[in-house]
């Protein structure tokens, strides 16, 4: 069915988005709530539209489980488990309300608790306060398993319409699934934030070069390129003292302060910002046109002129199975409202943004 985007690939409205690169307030939900609070009002009062988070930014990335054995880990996660940020909560809904009052869109990335299970989630909040999409990295990387769960099936449905373009979101090393990819490339993203963790450069302390800033960075440099969309590179900063909370002081592939390495890319692949210092603390703004889209896609549209869908083709599926289902509709009824899923599939498939009428306009 042909897709009619608005705005257009063409629209040539200039609007300011912005990069998160920042340390998390280690293991304080309360202070990390907080602190995404003061970043979203500076980067809206700098007139930025759309603003990303890094990866799991409340209550922080936890590189513990990799610099250390379970025994010293377990110390850390237990107040890591206490501190992060379920999905309906007071804590997001100080987030959304202050999201709406700035008059802006997010994508933060958040560990979330769910019960008593952790995953590494992310959530698009627009700018009437609404979370339009809800959605967890699809697997866990390496030592993440230890930690976190699976996504839910519904995250593959990661991008949503926003008054300024259709805004798409992507965790870590979920840049380098080529599957996930292709579908999410199926959504026409034309903005998407990648959420990051803290890295260092390559070869630090004979680290692998994939674990480094350097490769992270060129990930979402690739999907920007892949998927003709600006991509928003968000990472952390870790300070001597974080790196001390979190016992990560004398890892050999990490150097203190550091970590950052966030980036603006245009869709050609086009770095729109200049390199800051990896140890500091930086909001990274890029004044763009969804209309340099235009010329990426003449030449390469990989969901249209440069593809061959008859030859290859992705089959997915994004509805999430509960682990118990009812056959009476009370049952059912009363288990949806229990469970309160965003639906990503509903956003993901929306192409014109209507803000959200409050019930005091409407009283009005």
């Amino acid at each position: 069915m042909p897709i009619t985007l608005s705005p257009s690939n063409s629209d040539r409205q200039v609007f300011k988005v912005a990069a998160v690169q920042a340390e998390p307030v280690w293991l304080d939900l309360q202070g990390g709530v907080d602190k995404v609070i003061r970043i979203v009002r500076e980067a809206a009062a700098e007139g930025a539209k759309i603003i990303g988070f890094p990866e799991v930014f409340v209550p922080g990335y936890p590189w513990t489980p990799w610099a250390n054995n379970f025994v010293v880990t377990s110390q850390v996660l237990k107040e890591y488990q206490a501190n992060s940020l379920p999905l309906h909560s007071p804590e997001m809904d100080r987030i959304r309300e202050a999201v709406k009052e700035a008059d802006v869109t997010i994508v933060l990335g958040f560990a979330e608790r769910d019960g008593a299970s952790l995953y590494i989630a992310q959530a698009t909040i627009l700018p009437d306060g609404r979370i339009a999409n809800h959605r967890r990295k699809i697997k866990p990387t390496h030592y993440e398993k230890t930690i976190f769960g699976d996504g839910s099936a519904q995250s593959i449905h990661n991008v949503v319409q926003t008054p300024y373009g259709r805004l798409g979101s992507i965790n870590c090393w979920e840049h380098i699934q080529p599957w996930l990819k292709t579908h999410f490339y199926s959504q026409y993203p034309q903005i998407f934030v990648g959420g990051w963790w803290p890295a260092f450069p390559p070869g630090t302390g004979g680290s692998p070069y994939i674990v480094s800033g350097e490769a992270s960075s060129r990930m979402t440099q690739n999907v920007s390129m892949e998927g003709g969309c600006f991509g928003l590179c968000c990472c952390h900063v870790v300070s001597e003292a974080g790196a001390e909370k979190m016992k990560l002081t004398g890892f050999p592939w990490f150097t203190f302060p550091g970590g950052g390495f966030s980036v603006i890319y245009g869709p050609d692949g086009g770095a729109l910002t200049e390199p800051v210092d990896a140890g500091k603390e930086a909001i990274l703004y890029a004044d763009i046109s969804l209309s340099k889209i235009d010329e990426v896609k003449l030449v390469a549209d990989t969901m249209g002129n440069y593809s061959r869908f008859d030859l290859l083709h992705t089959e997915a599926h994004g509805q999430n199975w509960a682990p118990v289902s009812y056959s009476l509709s009370a049952e059912a009824q009363s288990n949806e409202v229990k469970v309160n899923e965003i639906d990503n599939l509903k956003s993901s498939h929306t192409f014109t943004y209507t803000r959200a009428v409050s019930e005091e306009s409407k009283e009005a």
